[in-house]
């Protein structure tokens, strides 16, 4: 099987500069230096390590919210350096990041069957019953009871809240 996710020698920098009017570069905090990695279709990968080590930055890199200062990222053989703002919009949908804290991720203002339901419509036109249906399949497959789904963010303990980050990021793709 090829490789879906492809990150070659990934490096993000950021400058560090001196000077108000005349700014020149000082120096640069290494966030991300080198990183080499390959994942196939249906892998997951977890980042971990200690506050300040640069997940977060690999994970925006990654993402192409962070443009790389070296190296290469590549999703589907494709590198995404490569692509148009549109088109990676569109492929973010084939990848996504769960945050930590996934109380900050959420919209205190939606109920669990809103969140998951715009992570499903943007990726196809499921609408009515098997809306409803898929939400409380992706509520199931990460340990939550389906008739929760009308339940807000605050509700739900910090566990219950990063298993709702899951469901969101299991969405389906379109066919």
């Amino acid at each position: 099987m090829s490789a879906f996710l492809e990150l070659r020698d990934l490096r993000t920098h950021f400058p560090i500069y001196r000077g108000l009017i005349i700014r020149r570069k000082i120096a640069s905090v290494k966030a991300v230096d080198g990183i080499s990695l390959t994942l196939k279709k249906g892998e997951i990968l977890g980042l971990v390590g200690e506050s300040g080590c640069g997940k977060s930055s690999l994970a925006r890199t990654v993402m192409q919210l962070l443009r790389c200062t070296d190296g290469e990222v590549r999703l589907e053989g494709r590198s995404l350096a490569d692509l148009s703002s549109a088109e990676i919009r569109r492929s973010r949908v084939n990848f996504q990041m769960i945050f930590q804290d996934p109380y900050a991720s959420l919209n205190p203002r939606m109920t669990v069957f809103d969140t998951l339901a715009e992570a499903l419509q943007t990726r196809g036109k499921l609408r009515g019953k098997p809306l409803v249906q898929k939400i409380g399949e992706l509520m199931r497959q990460v340990g939550l009871p389906p008739k929760q789904m009308m339940r807000y963010p605050h509700e739900f303990s910090g566990g219950q809240r990063q298993r709702i980050a899951i469901a969101r990021a299991l969405a389906p793709q379109p066919n």
